[in-house]
């Protein structure tokens, strides 16, 4: 259909000759929608032709798609041809409409028509019978000649389920839900005949440059598992740079896995990050930070405050850069900018910065679970060693928990980083948690921020109750032995002596 998502969707497009319905409510995208069709049908050498039923006319529509990057003013009338015949279906009914419709086929031949506003055809019909009437009429032309025809209806007042809708060989409907506080465009396909759409609901956006649709996110784990099975693992370790903390894990993280890098506001997560960038940017490994909080211009300043290196390898294009304000995102479109990314800089190391801010775009938040399943394998695919970073709410005490749930049981490797109290010092400590398939270094460890990154310090052998928040010394002093000092002597009583007898 040239609608950039939509093929996809569809299995391919719609059958030609077919008849197809694409229903929603006044705003939903429905004009938008049949134009871009139309021109994008022109462009690939077709001959298209729109019919309008309403009484706006053809001057001001155009006018308001002439903003569209599809739109190409050099095609009408030739390629793409407009017509009015809101004057004939009130002249002459749904007979006079079908006979306005045959001519503007077979004269133009087109191979695409666009019949804008059908609910007006719907309220002129004598009857519901005359109204099925002429959509099957309509179907038979349309067979006949080889023109695809889509049926631009309002959803405003019709019931959800209609007679006509079993006539047709597809629904597509497009809709407006506001979620919250913000609102959310959608497409479902209803019904196709002859193919095995992906069902469920899929995000629409409406930019300047039309209509694009954006599957569902979760779908690609599916889809890439039935085209390609399941990508095999390849064997390698890619590390961070820091000998003492490589290790404690083999050497590295294993190559094509997901960390999650867990611990409260300010303890070193981004720090970490980007030292594990610039270790693949010096090994000549192609990196990508993709964050939410901290913008590009900020990140660069404080790598430079503490020696990183991140600067230079950003300037080399070993590292590239990607920011997104984490409001109003909508997983489907950030998810697909993720892999747009990476495909793009061809990253073997990827930095996501925030997964909070994954988070606040996946509505309903109970698809978080399968959204980060498929992400991971995607990422995988494209053979990228990913690390994340999740804030705990606690910046101490003895409860560690992941704000998120399920996302540790698919992660490979957790990175766990804490502030402790000691002697009435803060400190930061780093231990691993779990690593795939690997055998890896339990102890806590002590970790500075120096000018020159992140560097490793003694183990805390000889402190307690880490996990707790506030450590106590482990060699505590030996309690004293009780004293043992005489007791005092007790004078001696001197013997009773009888009075001598004179």
């Amino acid at each position: 259909m040239g609608i950039p998502g939509l093929d996809p969707i569809l299995e391919g497009g719609l059958l030609r000759g077919g008849v197809y319905f694409v229903q929603g409510p006044p705003g939903g995208g429905k004009t938008i929608l049949g134009n871009q069709a139309c021109f994008a049908h022109a462009a690939s050498g077709g001959q298209a032709v729109y019919i309008t039923l309403l009484a706006e006319s053809h001057v001001r529509m155009l006018a308001h798609m002439r903003r569209m990057s599809f739109f190409r003013p050099e095609m009408v009338p030739e390629r793409v041809y407009y017509l009015s015949a809101f004057r004939v279906l009130e002249g002459e009914g749904l007979a006079g409409l079908l006979t306005c419709l045959r001519k503007a086929i077979t004269s133009r031949a087109a191979t695409l028509l666009v019949l804008d506003g059908l609910l007006s055809a719907e309220e002129a019909s004598a009857s519901p019978v005359d109204y099925r009437k002429f959509i099957h009429e309509l179907q038979i032309i349309a067979s006949m000649v080889g023109c695809t025809v889509l049926l631009l209806a309002s959803t405003e007042r019709q019931q959800a389920f209609q007679p006509e809708h079993t006539m047709v060989d597809g629904i597509i409907e497009l809709g407006d839900e506001l979620t919250r506080l913000r609102s959310i465009r959608y497409l479902i396909v209803r019904k196709l005949r002859g193919a095995a759409p992906v069902r469920g609901r899929h995000t629409v956006e409406i930019t300047d440059d039309g209509i694009q649709v954006r599957p569902r996110f979760e779908t690609r784990a599916t889809d890439a598992l039935h085209a390609d099975g399941e990508p095999a693992l390849r064997e390698g370790r890619k590390g961070f740079g820091i000998a003492e903390l490589d290790g404690m894990i083999a050497g590295g993280l294993p190559i094509d896995s997901m960390t999650m890098v867990l611990g409260p506001t300010g303890v070193g997560k981004t720090t970490l990050g980007m030292q594990f960038l610039v270790e693949g940017a010096r090994r000549g490994e192609p990196g990508l930070y993709f964050g939410f909080f901290e913008q590009p211009r900020a990140l660069i300043g404080k790598s430079a405050r503490i020696g990183l290196g991140l600067e230079r390898a950003h300037q080399q294009g070993l590292v590239e850069i990607v920011w997104r304000r984490p409001i109003e995102g909508i997983i489907d479109v950030l998810g697909q900018d993720l892999l747009d990314a990476v495909r793009r800089s061809r990253a073997e190391r990827l930095f996501l910065d925030g997964m909070q801010g994954i988070e606040v775009s996946v509505d309903p938040p109970d698809r978080m679970r399968e959204v980060f399943s498929a992400l991971a394998d995607e990422l995988a695919r494209e053979g990228v060693t990913t690390i994340y970073s999740m804030e705990t709410a606690d910046l101490f005490g003895p409860r560690i928990e992941v704000p998120q749930r399920g996302l540790s049981a698919i992660t490979h490797n957790v990175v766990l980083m804490r502030h402790v109290e000691l002697d009435a010092r803060l400190y930061r400590l780093l231990s691993i948690l779990k690593v795939r398939d690997s055998e890896h270094d339990n102890r806590m460890r002590e970790f500075r921020i120096t000018s020159r990154g992140i560097e490793m310090a003694d183990t805390f052998e000889a402190a307690r109750e880490l996990l707790s928040g506030t450590a106590h010394t482990a060699r505590a002093a030996a309690p004293r032995a009780p004293s043992r000092r005489k007791a005092p002597a007790r004078p001696r009583s001197r013997p009773k002596t009888r009075p001598r007898k004179r």
